[in-house]
């Protein structure tokens, strides 16, 4: 019987060969995101599921970055592209702290204090 490490290699390839026809095929998932979900896949998870797992919590995450920064152009108008950028990359805990003081804050500055 071979070691688990043996099976996971060609897995990986196997994968990866799918996501990059998918990717390529439907244009709906950035070629850069596919490779950095899988470079992120340990080598003992289940591989798709693993992978299926990060890439919907990316999506949320994405999703809850673009209704704060809708929501602090709303109400702030333009937003720099600092704000942007750190908006766009927070944790989704993060998110959810910032959708709530977006009520309060009078500056996009203080929306992250």
């Amino acid at each position: 019987m071979y070691p688990v490490d043996v099976h996971v290699k060609p897995r990986l390839q196997v994968l990866e060969s799918l996501l990059r026809y998918y990717v390529q095929g439907t244009q709906r998932v950035e070629e850069e995101d596919v490779r950095r979900l899988l470079q992120q896949t340990s080598n003992g998870d289940p591989i798709m599921q693993t992978f299926i797992d990060r890439y919907i919590e990316q999506g949320e995450q994405r999703g809850e970055a673009k209704i704060v920064l809708q929501l602090a152009e709303e109400k702030f108008g333009s937003v720099n592209d600092t704000l942007r950028e750190r908006i766009l990359t927070a944790d989704s805990q993060t998110l959810l702290a910032w959708s709530k003081r977006i009520l309060t804050a009078e500056t996009p500055e203080a929306l992250f204090h």
